[in-house]
């Protein structure tokens, strides 16, 4: 009896220092993303006041289509990092764990250079399409070499996997101001949207560099990189069976998601114009950033999800569900109160006058946010339960279901009518998400107590 109890009370403490944790990961990012919004916001009210709506907007949907190609071809090699990473880390596992940044750094220069020829040629030909002047066609096109820099996952992976979220909060604040300084800069000389292109490509830019410099240095002090005498030198599908499914999963997984994001804001452009996709990735931008905390947390809980599901530890995988998902749940129910007294002025503060036009779709993007956060944690379960299928085929089905309700909702509605399929589209992931997380928890329950 006294056994079970010291057990029961040592898995408490557990419980509660890997929750201690990943709420000091998720403070850190928190921080830096909060840091790194406002910063934004600074340098996006400059450009609304410098350029009008109508030019904040043509480079709006040139930083956007950019996004767009980057996350059709993005490889998530950070969770591929994660998954096969966790277990890899001890001496005689060392030509794995470099087969495994062998294989995901290929996978991100690809994509890289996949992603910044086709953005570049498609932007001679759909740029037109979206608004943009003829003598901003060719600055589209060389903007889109940043794509290389859009697509970088491992270093990323690498310091999630080293507990160091707090290099990662920086190199975000980095970008961001190096991105605000610019905007300062072409507002003062009145270098116009290429002045201001020019701030937003040296962000990405630089920004990238900070991270693969940051991530290199970690990797090199921990000594991973010595290749032992004798050892042999892995292939990744070796060393990590399954790991090309995995990595196909991933990366349809986030395409669906973050590319349906970029898509709406092309559309937007293309059917209602660059003014009003201004507007709308300004009241994305408040109304997401201001309710998607769980962009911070899901980041924190992924290694602690890859380290327990690497252990086999089920009930520790239960416990951090439960609380994880019971925050998220009171703090999307906060944020959103206080976007909703607070918006408004937010959206007049950063965009002028036409700026208070898009409370509305804030709102209701903001409202959308709200779900998705609730439910942050469901998504890592799925793919840490080794069901990255299932959760890949709710994606595909929730975009297939968002593109076209956007597009209609645009047609008979403007901007709140996109607002209104990302409500919809959002609950429907949600329930998908939810019922088979829940069967997993109970059944795992009942077997346990049974």
């Amino acid at each position: 009896m006294s056994d079970a109890v010291g057990k029961a009370g040592t898995d408490k403490a557990g419980a509660d220092a890997l929750f201690r944790r990943i709420l000091r990961n998720a403070g850190l990012l928190l921080g830096g993303k909060a840091v790194t919004a406002l910063l934004n916001l600074g340098a996006f009210g400059l450009g609304m006041h410098s350029l009008g709506a109508t030019g904040m907007g043509v480079l709006v949907l040139i930083h956007g289509f950019a996004q767009t190609a980057a996350s059709f071809v993005k490889f998530q090699s950070w969770q591929a990092v994660l998954r096969y990473g966790a277990g890899s880390l001890e001496p005689e596992r060392r030509p794995a764990f470099q087969a495994l940044l062998r294989f995901t750094l290929a996978l991100d220069i690809g994509s890289g250079l996949v992603g910044s020829l086709g953005c570049a040629v498609a932007a001679w030909f759909l740029g037109p399409v979206f608004g943009w002047p003829p003598e901003v066609v060719p600055l589209g096109a060389l903007y889109a070499t940043c794509t290389a820099f859009l697509v970088l996952a491992t270093p990323v992976g690498l310091l999630r996997l080293f507990d160091r979220f707090d290099l990662l909060a920086r190199r975000d604040a980095m970008g961001a101001v190096i991105r605000l300084a610019g905007a300062g800069l072409a507002a003062a000389t009145g270098a116009g949207l290429p002045g201001f292109l020019a701030a937003w490509y040296a962000g990405t830019i630089l920004g990238g560099l900070v991270l693969i410099a940051a991530a290199w240095g970690e990797v090199s002090r921990r000594g991973l990189l010595r290749r032992e005498a004798g050892a042999p030198r892995l292939r990744a599908t070796e060393a990590h069976p399954g790991i090309w499914g995995f990595a196909w999963s991933t990366n349809l997984m986030t395409t669906l998601s973050l590319g349906s994001t970029h898509l709406a804001t092309l559309c937007v452009g293309g059917m209602l114009g660059p003014a009003e996709a201004a507007l709308f990735a300004l009241a994305r931008q408040i109304g997401e950033a201001a309710l998607k905390p769980s962009r911070f947390l899901t980041p924190a809980l992924y290694p602690e999800l890859a380290r327990l599901a690497a252990e086999g530890d089920r009930a520790g995988l239960r416990r951090l569900m439960r609380r994880g998902l019971a925050l998220s749940a009171l703090l999307a129910l906060g944020f959103m109160m206080i976007l909703a007294a607070l918006g408004e002025w937010l959206l007049r503060l950063v965009g002028g006058a036409e700026g208070g036009a898009a409370y509305p779709v804030m709102l209701l993007l903001g409202l959308a946010s709200s779900f998705g956060f609730a439910g942050f944690a469901l998504e890592p379960l799925l793919v840490s339960m080794g069901r990255h299928g299932l959760a890949l085929r709710l994606r595909a089905v929730t975009t297939a279901v968002y593109i076209p309700l956007a597009l209609a909702g645009l047609a008979l509605f403007g901007l709140p009518g996109a607002g209104a399929a990302s409500i919809l589209s959002a609950l429907l992931l949600l329930a998908g998400q939810a019922v088979p997380s829940a069967q997993w928890l109970l059944a795992d329950d009942s077997s346990a107590t049974g």
